[in-house]
C-alpha cells in the first residue's frame, strides 16, 4: 500500500543529535546511565511533555550530573546539542511533499524547539509539526500516536514513521504504523532510499 503520510522524527532522523554522547564525554557517565538518569527523572519527563518551566529543567539538569555554570551557560550547553540538517534532507522532504503528506513527531521541549528553528522552518517544512512540549504527549506512549493518528485523519497503516529509536519504532507498529529504525549516523534519506520513496 502506497502510504498518505511520512512521519519524520526530527533528532537522529532530520538533524542531527549529539546530545547523551556529548554529555557521557562531559561527565564520565555511560550512556546508558545518562539515558536511565533522564527516564528516571520527574522533572525531565515533565518537561518533555511542557509541564514545567525552561528554569525549573535547567536547575534539574544541573543537579542529575553536578554541572557547574550559570542557567544562561547550561541552557547554551542543552542547545548545542541539537545540530544541523543532515545533508540533502531538506530538499528530500520538499520533493516528497509533491506526492505525500510530510509531518514530523518529536519528543522535545522549549528550548530545543526553539533552537530548531534556527536552521529549519518547522511549520512550513511540516504538515502538522507535532512537538511533545505542545501536545503534552511523547513516543513510546501509545496515547501519543493514537493523538497523532488522529490528528493527520489517516488509517494507522497509511504512515511510514522514521525513528531512530527501537522503542519508538515498536510501539509505532504495535499501534499499526508502518514503523523503520533510522541510523543516526546517517539520517532518514538511506532509509527513504530503501523504502523506494525516493
Amino acid at each position: 500500500m502506497t502510504p498518505k503520510v511520512i512521519l519524520f522524527d526530527l533528532g537522529g532522523v532530520v538533524v542531527r543529535w549529539v546530545g547523551i554522547q556529548a554529555l557521557s564525554d562531559l561527565t564520565g557517565l555511560s550512556t546508558q546511565q545518562i539515558s536511565d538518569k533522564f527516564k528516571h527523572s520527574k522533572i525531565g519527563n515533565q518537561f518533555e511533555r511542557g509541564l514545567c518551566s525552561n528554569d525549573d529543567f535547567i536547575g534539574e539538569f544541573r543537579a542529575l550530573f553536578d554541572l557547574p555554570g550559570s542557567d544562561a551557560d547550561l541552557t547554551e550547553l542543552w542547545n548545542s546539542w541539537v545540530q544541523d540538517p543532515y545533508d540533502g534532507i531538506v530538499e528530500t522532504i520538499e520533493t516528497l511533499k509533491a506526492r505525500f503528506r510530510v509531518a514530523c513527531l518529536s519528543n522535545t521541549n522549549d528550548l530545543h524547539w526553539e533552537h530548531l528553528k534556527t536552521y529549519l522552518d518547522l511549520d512550513d517544512l511540516f504538515d502538522p509539526a507535532y512537538a511533545s512540549h505542545e501536545i503534552h504527549k511523547a513516543k513510546p506512549d501509545i496515547d501519543c500516536f493514537e493523538f497523532v493518528t488522529r490528528g493527520l485523519e489517516t488509517n494507522p497503516e497509511e504512515i511510514v514513521f522514521l525513528d531512530d529509536s527501537q522503542e519508538n519504532i515498536e510501539a509505532a507498529l504495535n499501534v499499526g504504523i508502518r514503523a523503520y529504525k533510522v541510523d543516526p549516523v546517517f539520517g532518514a534519506i538511506p532509509t527513504l532510499k530503501s523504502l523506494g520513496l525516493i
